[in-house]
């Protein structure tokens, strides 16, 4: 397909930071998604997957179910949050999320007390009151034990139209609130078919996390979820996922440095099913999965859970 001249800049300059070249390649005026940080050119001591042991240790898989617009009620809700609670039950490889919709929160989180299976929001809006019908904040999400708040999924993005400028408020809000932020990115099916995947994560990251401090990111998750591999019943190879997380990595130390890059957690989300999570989880850059139509069977998502 033929690239506009924005996704041709957006493109070389995505490749070019990594080699630590971006502002030879800048246009006047600096980079078209704002400043980062050059990378630090010192190397750490690595594993063959460009992460130190030590970090790669640190970082603890999250297996993070999204319930979506599901189910259809409250007892149906109760019953789906007990009954992953026992698949969970045991095992301490893993931090097991579940974001549901924000009718079932409170009850959700009093039901599944004592568990090992954190709640989180799947939205909020960036204010923290007044009028705007229909939103919910930070604020109200912390209030009934949320410890976690999705931003940027891909169907906020494209259903509701939230833009990066949107997504980054939402960003900042929940990382000010003392929350952990789950930052969702990835490319369409068009510009997966433009080679452009790369490029769009890397602009997603710099325009979401900009004014997010190297402290913060301490709080923060990355989810990349190719939007073309979700319910279309295409299938994002876990090699394949495996190149864009380690890019991924890469990008973090151009924006911040090489701790955060191997610090950060980078989750995998795209129609993850238990036939599929073993070899996602095998990859040395996958920290885990965020779930979709699976988490809403018990003995499905708990094998997704218990992965081997």
């Amino acid at each position: 397909p033929t690239l506009s001249r924005t996704e041709m800049w957006v493109r070389v300059l995505a490749i070019a930071a990594i080699a630590g070249q971006a502002a030879a390649f800048a246009p006047m005026g600096g980079l078209p998604f704002g400043k980062a940080p050059a990378l630090r050119a010192e190397a750490s001591t690595r594993t063959t997957s460009g992460a130190s042991a030590v970090t790669m240790m640190a970082r603890k898989p999250i297996i993070a179910g999204n319930w979506k617009m599901n189910p259809a009620g409250i007892e149906e809700a109760i019953s789906l949050g007990k009954g992953i609670a026992e698949q969970a039950k045991g095992q301490d490889k893993a931090e097991v999320l579940l974001c549901v919709p924000h009718v079932f929160l409170s009850t959700v989180v009093n039901e599944l007390k004592g568990s090992n299976v954190n709640i989180g929001a799947q939205s909020v809006y960036f204010e923290d009151k007044g009028a705007f019908t229909g939103a919910v904040s930070t604020c109200m999400v912390k209030s009934v034990g949320c410890k976690t708040v999705l931003a940027g999924h891909s169907e906020r993005r494209v259903i509701f139209k939230n833009d990066d400028t949107a997504v980054n408020r939402k960003v900042r809000k929940i990382l000010d609130e003392g929350l952990d932020c789950m930052l969702c990115i990835g490319e369409s099916k068009e510009e997966y078919e433009g080679k452009l995947a790369e490029a769009i994560c890397a602009t997603q990251l710099s325009k979401d996390l900009a004014g997010v401090t190297k402290e913060q990111m301490a709080r923060v998750q990355i989810a990349y979820e190719p939007v073309w591999a979700i319910g279309t019943g295409l299938v994002c190879a876990a090699d394949d996922a495996q190149k864009i997380h380690e890019y991924i990595r890469k990008w973090l130390a151009v924006l911040y440095d090489e701790d955060v890059a191997q610090s950060v957690r980078v989750l995998y989300g795209g129609s993850v099913t238990p036939d599929s999570v073993d070899e996602l989880m095998s990859k040395p850059d996958i920290d885990g999965c965020l779930v979709g139509g699976a988490s809403l069977d018990a003995e499905k998502f708990g094998r997704i859970i218990n992965f081997k």
